[in-house]
């Protein structure tokens, strides 16, 4: 078996990331472990391969679409949207050392299995490894969380690589087809349903959100982080922004405050139009 200590760790999310660090920092204190990380959300915009000028402008128009909705300040002002081509191009490279070993790290996430079928797809020459985070077992207890590596408890994960395994190609090929099949759908979000990913549409948490709101007014913060933790897939709590702007353009939902900021933000069911 490879040498994981000589080995590019893929993986997604920067608590992820951040996890895998603390983990390394503390038993292999010596050693200069290499950790690469997707950054941003491949549950929610446009999917693509992500390897060209066009890949990335797709995905950049997608978020400044919505930035445009939740922070309309940084586009009057003409601020520099945060996504540019050459930080996608580094974060989402697979130009990686053809010697060196590619662990890939994923769990019941729909992110985690969206990288790791990307990369099944896009490195399908190469021999890949896993380590599968569903094989496992997790502290943790709550229904609504995923066994990602985001939520893994770095203490924990002593003895991990006892569940080190090469991806065989029937299986990458498996995830390869997972890939195509996706960035096929025009759909703009995915999740993960019965261990697999599949595309939702764009008003998908719509419901959820008015779910977790009542006929008081509360803080916008609170009830999507109430949304957030019932989702059995993660979404971020800024795309829930955006469809709860959504909400309220549909006079479904009624608001006081600041709508460009969360924690200002007030929110409360629309008593004159009533959601059936």
């Amino acid at each position: 078996m490879i040498d994981f200590k000589k080995a590019i760790h893929l993986v997604y999310s920067n608590p992820g990331r951040g996890n895998l660090e603390s983990y390394f920092k503390t038993h292999f204190p010596e050693d200069k472990i290499q950790i690469h990380c997707i950054y941003n959300d491949l549950t929610t915009g446009p999917l693509n391969d992500f390897t060209s000028a066009p890949d990335f402008e797709k995905f950049s128009s997608y978020w400044k679409t919505i930035d445009a909705v939740c922070s309309p300040e940084t586009i009057e002002n003409n601020e520099e949207n945060s996504i540019n081509f050459n930080d996608l191009s580094k974060e989402f490279s697979i130009d990686f050392p053809k010697e060196t070993p590619l662990i890939i790290w994923h769990g019941s996430d729909a992110g985690e299995k969206l990288m790791l079928y990307r990369y099944c797809n896009l490195l399908k020459n190469r021999d890949l490894y896993e380590i599968n985070l569903d094989d496992w077992p997790t502290t943790l207890k709550n229904d609504y969380r995923t066994n990602c590596l985001a939520i893994q408890n770095p203490e924990d994960l002593d003895g991990v690589f006892n569940i080190l395994n090469e991806i065989d190609e029937n299986t990458k090929s498996f995830y390869a087809n997972e890939w195509e099949r996706l960035k096929k759908d025009q759909k703009t979000n995915r999740i993960l349903q019965d261990d697999r990913v599949i595309s939702v549409n764009e008003d998908y948490y719509d419901q959820s959100i008015l779910d977790n709101c009542t006929s008081d007014y509360q803080k916008a913060a609170r009830v999507i982080g109430e949304t957030m933790g019932k989702q059995k897939s993660t979404i971020g709590d800024y795309y829930l922004l955006y469809r709860t702007h959504m909400l309220i353009d549909q006079q479904l939902l009624e608001y006081q405050g600041d709508l460009s900021i969360m924690r200002d933000l007030e929110i409360r069911k629309n008593k004159l139009h009533p959601v059936e």
